[in-house]
């Protein structure tokens, strides 16, 4: 049996074995927002709890489900993810940065958020451009950047 997960708009986790025929019209217990449980763009389930299997065993060590930042299906950012994206842009936007110097800080944001061959460079564009803003974005990174991503802008 499949199982997806539900997390509200803003990224909070609310349950990670529900049926995958199930749907859910209920509301986040810490922010209010909406609970979905598929993708918003092409519906397709966010995916759950892997360790519950059909064959009548359910495994009962603890497994810490992560809350994914893109969609398997079509790739397009989820809502929490977006919503990071938008925020830290926005920090650009405003912050004292000449134009060439916003746009390049905002072309790298994706390449924060997950592991990829340009997350070096965008590191680095960060560390040298964007550090007047790096304190300001920590907590936007530190919910939805991987781990080698906050370490290598922040250390520990």
């Amino acid at each position: 049996m499949d199982y997806k997960q539900a997390i509200c708009l803003n990224g909070h986790q609310a349950n990670v074995d529900i049926d995958i025929n199930e749907s859910v019209d209920s509301f986040c217990t810490e922010c209010g927002a909406k609970l979905i449980t598929n993708c918003t763009n092409c519906n397709y389930p966010i995916e759950g709890d892997w360790s519950r299997s059909g064959d009548g065993f359910v495994d009962l060590t603890h497994h810490n489900v992560p809350i994914p930042k893109y969609c398997v299906k079509c790739g397009n950012p989820y809502p929490w993810t977006q919503s990071a994206l938008n925020a830290i842009n926005e920090m650009v936007n405003l912050s004292e940065l000449d134009n060439n110097q916003k746009d390049d800080l905002k072309e790298s944001v994706p390449d924060l958020l997950s592991d990829t061959p340009k997350s070096k460079l965008a590191v680095f564009k960060w560390k040298n451009i964007g550090k007047s803003i790096l304190p300001y974005i920590r907590d936007i990174l530190v919910e939805v950047a991987s781990e080698s991503i906050v370490r290598a802008l922040y250390g520990k």
